[in-house]
C-alpha cells in the first residue's frame, strides 16, 4: 500500500486500485482505506498547488522587497504641515488655512506616498514578482514616482505619457530610471494595457487600482503606519493641540488620495468636511453630485466635450472611456461632502498668486488653494455653518512644485498659445489681480467673474 500511494496521482487510480485489490476488504476497511487514499490525493495536490503558485526565489524575492517598501517608508516620515502666517493671509483673520507640503518626498509629489502603497499593494498579491515589467498610463507625476518605487524593487517601468507633456515631468520619470512611451493624451490608458499585455507584463492602472491600494486605517505611530494622508494630518495638529480642520480640501486625478481620506474620516466619525476642488471642464463635478457619465463614452450625446489643455493630472474628460469606479477612477463619489469646479484660468493665475507669497505649487495645488480661498469668503460672508465670528480650519495639499510648469503655465507664451480660447494673459491677469485683492483684503473673487471672460 505504502509504494502504491507514492505513486497515487489521479482519481482514475483510485478506481484502478479499489476494482482490483480492495473489493474483498470488509466494508468498514474498504471505508477505512478510501478516505486516507483520497487524503493523501488531496494532500500531493495542495503540495503540488503550492509549488506552482510561488517558488521559494520568488517568494524569497517578493519578502525582500517587502522589506525594501517598508524601510522605505521609514525614511518618508511625516511631510511639512504649516500654517499659512496671518501677514500672508491678511484678508481672512479668522482663518486657519493648513498646507501639507507633499514636494518635500524624495520624487517630490504626493504621489510618492500613493505609488508607495499601489506598488506595495500589486507586490503583496503577485502581481508584480521579479522579473514583471511595469507599465502604467500617467500625466507624469505618478510615473516618476512609480519609476522611483520600481527602481528601488529591482523591476523595470514604463511610462506611457501624452506626447505633450512638460520636459520637466519627463526629466524627473528618466532621472528615476523610468522608460517613456509618449502617444496622445486620449490613448494613453488604452496603449499601457496593450504595451503590458503584448510583453507579458503588468497594468498597474493607477486610476483603477487606487482604491484597492490606498489605505484608510488608524495605525498610531509606530514604525509601519500607514501613509493615509488625512492621519497624518491629524497626527501632526493633535501633536501641536489642534483639533480636526473644519475641511479637507483636494482635487482629484486618479481619485484615490481624494478618497482615502473620505473613507478614513467617515470610517472613525472625524467631523471634517470632504470638499473636491474640480477644473472647468472636468466631470468629475457632475459625477459626484448625480453620478453622471458612467455608461457615456466621449463623442456619444450628453457627454461634453474635454478642452485642452485642462489642468494637468486633474479631473475627467480626456480618457475617452465612461466613469466606472475601481476600472478607470477610483473617486469614490459617496465620501464627498461638497465639490466645488474652479475656471481653469483662475487657477493658473493662482499658481502666479501663490508664488507671490512664497508658496511655489503647482497647478493642482493652485486649484486646491482657490476652492480654500473660497470657503474663506463663504465663512468671512457668514454663509458656513461655522459663524463668522469663530475660527475656522482648512487644510490643502501641496501636490507638486511649481517648477514643474516653467515650461507651460508659468510661461505667457504657452498661455496665450495653448490658452487663447479662454483669453490668454489677458484674462489670467485679470484673474490674478481679483486673488490678489482677496487675499489683502477678504473680497469675493468670485462675484462679477464674468469681467474677467476677456
Amino acid at each position: 500500500l505504502h509504494s502504491t500511494c507514492q505513486t497515487l496521482s489521479s482519481s482514475s487510480f483510485i478506481s484502478h486500485f479499489l476494482s482490483n485489490h480492495l473489493l474483498g476488504f470488509h466494508f468498514e476497511m474498504r471505508s477505512l482505506l478510501l478516505s486516507f487514499l483520497f487524503a493523501l490525493a488531496i494532500t500531493a495536490t495542495v503540495s503540488n498547488i503550492s509549488n506552482e503558485v510561488m517558488s521559494k526565489e520568488e517568494k524569497e524575492w517578493r519578502d525582500h522587497a517587502v522589506k525594501l517598501l517598508w524601510d522605505e517608508r521609514g525614511k518618508m516620515g511625516h511631510t511639512p504641515l504649516y500654517r499659512i502666517e496671518g501677514a500672508q493671509m491678511p484678508g481672512f483673520p479668522m482663518v486657519d488655512m493648513y498646507i501639507k507640503n507633499e514636494t518635500a518626498s524624495k520624487s517630490e509629489t504626493l504621489k510618492h506616498r500613493f505609488v508607495w502603497a499601489l506598488i506595495l499593494w500589486a507586490v503583496t498579491e503577485g502581481k508584480i514578482k521579479s522579473n514583471t515589467s511595469v507599465y502604467d498610463s500617467t500625466s507624469g507625476n505618478t510615473g516618476s514616482s512609480e519609476a522611483y518605487m520600481c527602481s528601488l524593487i529591482g523591476v523595470n517601468y514604463t511610462a506611457v505619457i501624452a506626447d505633450n507633456l512638460e520636459e520637466e515631468k519627463r526629466d524627473q520619470i528618466k532621472r528615476f530610471g523610468g522608460i517613456l512611451y509618449p502617444v496622445p493624451v486620449d490613448q494613453r490608458n488604452k496603449v499601457a494595457a496593450e504595451l503590458a499585455y503584448n510583453n507579458s507584463g503588468f497594468f498597474i492602472n493607477q486610476f483603477g487600482n487606487a482604491d484597492s491600494a490606498e489605505e484608510y486605517h488608524e495605525s498610531g505611530g509606530y514604525g509601519m503606519e500607514t501613509t493615509n494622508v488625512f492621519h497624518e494630518i491629524a497626527t501632526q495638529l493633535n501633536e501641536t493641540s489642534k483639533p480636526h480642520p473644519n475641511y479637507f480640501i483636494h482635487s482629484a486625478g486618479t481619485g484615490g488620495t481624494i478618497s482615502s481620506v473620505g473613507k478614513y474620516i467617515s470610517r472613525y466619525s472625524i467631523q471634517t468636511k470632504v470638499v473636491l476642488a474640480d477644473s472647468q471642464y472636468s466631470l468629475f463635478y457632475d459625477y459626484v453630485l448625480n453620478n453622471n457619465y458612467t455608461n457615456v463614452s466621449a463623442g456619444q450625446a450628453g457627454r461634453p466635450d474635454w478642452v485642452k489643455p485642462g489642468i494637468a493630472g486633474i479631473g475627467y474628460g480626456y480618457n475617452p472611456d465612461p466613469i466606472i469606479f475601481q476600472n478607470t477612477t477610483s473617486l469614490l463619489r459617496t465620501v464627498i461632502d461638497e465639490v466645488v469646479r474652479m475656471p481653469d484660468m483662475a487657477t493658473v493665475a493662482a499658481m502666479r498668486s501663490l508664488r507671490a507669497l512664497n508658496i511655489d505649487g503647482g497647478a493642482s495645488t493652485a486649484l486646491n488653494f482657490l476652492v480654500s480661498l473660497y470657503k474663506a469668503i463663504v465663512h468671512a460672508e457668514g454663509n458656513d455653518k461655522t459663524p463668522e465670528t469663530e475660527r475656522m480650519s482648512m487644510v490643502f495639499i501641496m501636490g507638486d512644485p511649481g517648477r514643474f510648469y516653467e515650461s507651460t503655465y508659468y510661461n505667457d507664451t504657452y498661455v496665450d498659445h495653448n490658452m487663447a480660447h479662454l483669453g490668454g494673459m489677458k484674462t489670467l491677469n485679470c484673474w490674478k489681480a481679483k486673488i490678489d485683492d482677496a487675499i489683502a483684503n477678504g473680497t469675493n473673487f468670485i462675484k462679477n467673474a464674468t469681467a474677467c471672460n476677456i
